[in-house]
Formats: C-alpha cells, sequence, structure tokens
C-alpha cells in the first residue's frame, strides 16, 4: 500500500469561501437558482487558490463589485467530508456599492437578529459566531441527515437533466 503526502491528499480537499456582508446593520443573503433557501455570498475557490485572494474574486465574480477582506470569522470542516469553509468580514471598498449578479437569482440585506428562516443551516451558525465578536473559530459540524438527504436529490435531480 503507498501512503500519500500531505500535498497529494490535500489536492481532494474541497476550499469554499464565504463573506459576510454588512450594510447599515444589515447582512447580505443570496439565493442560487434552484436552491429555496438563503445564503451568504461566495463558493468554490480555485486549486491553489489564497482564501483572502479568492474570496476577493468570488464577490467581484457574483457581485460586481470591489472589497476588502477584513477579518476571519472562522474555518469550518464537516464530519466525514474533505473539505474546508473559511468565512470572513468584507467590507465594500465603495460605500451602498451597486450589485448585480449572474450567479444568484436573488440577493437582499436582512436584520442580522432576525433571519430568514429558509436560511442555509452551517450559514447560521457561522452568522452567530459573527455576531458573538469571539473569533476567528475552528469548528467542526456533525453530519447532519436531513442535509445528506437533500443534498443526494439535487445530484440525482441534476442527473437526470
Amino acid at each position: 500500500m503507498i501512503k500519500k503526502t500531505y500535498a497529494e491528499s490535500s489536492e481532494k480537499i474541497l476550499k469554499k469561501a464565504y463573506a459576510i456582508v454588512i450594510r447599515n446593520g444589515l447582512i447580505l443573503l443570496v439565493r442560487r437558482q434552484g436552491m429555496p433557501v438563503w445564503d451568504l455570498p461566495g463558493g468554490e475557490l480555485l486549486p491553489n487558490e489564497n482564501e483572502r485572494e479568492g474570496m476577493q474574486r468570488l464577490v467581484k465574480e457574483q457581485l460586481s463589485f470591489d472589497s476588502t477582506i477584513e477579518d476571519l470569522i472562522g474555518i469550518y470542516t464537516k464530519e466525514y467530508r474533505e473539505d474546508i469553509t473559511y468565512v470572513y468580514k468584507v467590507q465594500e471598498t465603495i460605500s451602498q456599492s451597486k450589485m448585480e449578479s449572474h450567479d444568484y437569482v436573488a440577493f437582499n440585506f436582512f436584520d442580522i437578529r432576525n433571519l430568514p428562516l429558509n436560511i442555509f443551516p452551517d450559514r447560521n451558525r457561522q452568522i452567530k459566531d459573527y455576531l458573538s465578536g469571539r473569533y476567528p473559530v475552528r469548528l467542526r459540524f456533525k453530519q447532519n441527515r436531513w442535509l445528506i438527504r437533500i443534498e443526494k436529490f439535487i445530484k440525482e435531480h441534476k442527473k437526470g437533466k
């Protein structure tokens, strides 16, 4: 049996980054095509991409505004998965920037203390970590059976198209 080096095994790790964008005390949430849940803006990082630079790229590509990456809110992993999620506090370079998106079907600012009920479960925790002011956080999420079923349904649905 051949053992893989850390570099070889880490190539399979999926890295994601998400932004907490606050404007006038409200938090920016987005919805993707075919997903009935609100989420933080962000997504997958490119292989070998720096997390902060990747977060800046994602905001520019997905929302069409320039940003400054301020604080790392947390690094989150999931039980039985090879992925890492970085959540950052992101500031608009120009206040009240105009936003346009081809990636999201909806985006809106919500009261950070009164979030919509249909928000992605992991993001709820990440926003709470931001509100606590005690960051950066390192957390491993337990496997959520409900979420596994939804992801399985989505994968099967995509295969059917």
